[in-house]
């Protein structure tokens, strides 16, 4: 009996609850709030000095390995490069 009046009283108490106040328009949690100001944004990719310096090594670098790779697979300066396609004799010693 105790379990059925304390359910009625809640029902009774929680009907008795008023809705909340509407929203403002000046209320944040409005839908109909404007939004804050926002800053627009700087880039924290600005190129520095030490970047500028090393994209400028890596591109030299590129055009040097560009200009090495013409020569193919050889080792040494483009001048030690073969001029014909023979390669050495390999011996084998078998017995």
């Amino acid at each position: 009996m105790l379990r059925i009046s304390l359910c009625c009283a809640a029902a009774l108490l929680a009907s008795c609850a008023s809705a909340p106040p509407p929203l403002t328009s000046a209320s944040p949690a409005s839908p109909d709030a404007p939004e804050g100001a926002r800053p627009p944004r700087q880039s924290s990719l600005r190129g520095d000095e030490l970047t500028r310096k090393t994209t400028t090594l890596l591109s030299a670098a590129r055009q040097e390995q560009e200009h090495w790779d013409a020569y193919g697979p050889v080792s040494g300066t483009p001048e030690d490069a073969p001029k014909d396609n023979t390669q050495p004799e390999m011996k084998h010693d078998h017995h």
